[in-house]
């Protein structure tokens, strides 16, 4: 393991994305923790929670949680989300991201063009995918600290029309190309959990017999189409990412192998880097695993750097510094993205910066900060009380209306944290899918 020294030279050189260069390795992953406002426009909590992880030395803040397109925004299945779909909200983005250039950070944007079968339906709106199958939260794979009463089974989507695809296409590359003009510094393209783009790249989600299904080369169509649409408009040096799943971790799934060869034939369009995450949400005990470097163990980035070459790889889910460092001494990765750990310390890059190690609040991987999130109430962190506060005065009280939600999101927490009554929900939802299996059959 390298020392402190060499903690410090691995995550503290500087990186080049394309034509943008960050000092350092360590990154804001995206995360739907922002708090927007009502009607989609970031609010002065979205841009202090981003603006303290900037302070805190971050070398790279990517804003996630955002709606690319129309559909994606009305399908959202937690509310408020980022709207990046429309060109009057271009002067209210600005306003963020000059908060983080501030900083000395650059900030890019994650885009997105749906949320596939995760979509919530809507009165002439199903959900909709690659091909119609349904995704299914089963209660032994889901998050540690995280109860669901037995498996949660989405409504099956309907296979998306060529019209819809290349829909999503158009929507993707407008909002990548409204992003720049914002003053973001590059956007992240997401294909990855059970969302709409992701749901092309796997053979046990995508059946097509068209132009987007099949081979690789198929399957990839609709990322290749994405950034070439981008690098069309932006250029070479605007720096174009790509965030996708590296193993499907379920029965019939897709393997790194499968996963790494999609992302060499995107990578010819000229990507920046690829963001490796790891399974979906039909496997999120290793999404969000509760030990360090899972990853790793799996051997999944090592099969994504033979694909790819010297291309730049982000890792997730490295909170030690001194494994994150030695992931990049051994070729493994070139960054490392955090999320959960800058929601408890978002001063950690300053902390390891200085060898300060012993002064990090570390993430306790309980998950509460998720468990908030899926019952669509505002993220807070155990660890860290000013989490989603950030635009408050410290000492502050939150606003009357504030107060009477937090009493009702107590209630919810402390009933859906129960392991018993979780237990009675799990074998009456068992009763009535045994009850509903004859008529469905």
């Amino acid at each position: 393991m390298p020392d402190a020294d060499s903690v410090t030279q691995a995550l503290f050189r500087p990186l080049r994305l394309n034509g943008v260069e960050i000092k350092n390795r360590i990154v804001l992953g995206p995360m739907a923790v922002l708090q927007p406002r009502q009607d989609g426009r970031p609010s002065e909590q979205t841009i202090a929670f981003l603006a303290e992880r900037a302070r805190g030395g971050a070398g790279l803040v990517i804003v996630g949680g955002g709606a690319g397109t129309r559909r994606m925004y009305e399908e959202g299945p937690y509310h408020p989300l980022l709207r990046l779909d429309l060109d009057e909200y271009v002067p209210d983005l600005k306003r963020l991201t000059d908060a983080i250039h501030a900083h000395d950070t650059p900030i890019f944007s994650e885009v997105m063009g749906g949320f596939g079968g995760m979509g919530r339906p809507g009165p002439g709106r199903p959900p909709i995918a690659a091909s119609p199958i349904g995704v299914t939260m089963r209660a032994d794979r889901f998050l540690t600290g995280v109860r669901i009463p037995g498996d949660r089974v989405l409504p099956t989507p309907q296979e998306a029309t060529i019209e819809e695809v290349r829909a999503s296409e158009r929507g993707t590359i407008a909002a990548a190309l409204r992003m720049r003009r914002a003053g973001f510094d590059g956007v992240e393209i997401g294909a990855h959990m059970s969302y709409f783009h992701a749901s092309f790249l796997s053979p046990r989600t995508n059946w097509r017999a068209d132009e987007y299904g099949g081979s690789a080369e198929n399957r990839a169509r609709v990322l290749v189409n994405i950034v070439r649409g981008i690098r069309a408009e932006a250029g070479p040096d605007y720096p174009v990412g790509l965030r996708l799943s590296v193993n499907d971790h379920v029965e019939d799934g897709q393997g790194p192998e499968g996963f790494a060869e999609i992302a060499a034939i995107v990578a010819r369009e000229g990507l920046a880097y690829v963001a490796l995450t790891d399974g979906n949400y039909e496997a999120m005990h290793v999404n969000a695993p509760a030990v360090d470097g899972a990853m790793l163990e799996h051997g999944e980035p090592q099969v994504f750097r033979k694909a790819v070459g010297d291309l730049p790889l982000f890792l997730g889910n490295i909170n030690s510094p001194v494994a994150a460092a030695a992931a990049i001494e051994a070729g493994h990765g070139d960054a490392i993205m955090l999320a959960r750990q800058l929601l408890a310390d978002p001063k950690y890059p300053n902390k390891v910066r200085d060898g300060r190690l012993e002064d990090i609040t570390w993430c306790l991987r309980d998950n509460a900060c998720m468990r908030r999130l899926l019952l669509n109430m505002p993220v807070r962190c155990h660890e860290n009380p000013r989490m989603g506060r950030e635009s408050r005065a410290a000492g502050s009280l939150p606003p009357a209306g504030r107060i009477l939600r937090r009493l009702a999101e107590e209630v919810v927490l402390k009933v859906s944290s129960s392991d018993r009554l979780m237990d009675l929900a799990a074998r009456r939802a068992a009763r009535k899918a045994a009850r509903q299996a004859p008529a469905a059959s």
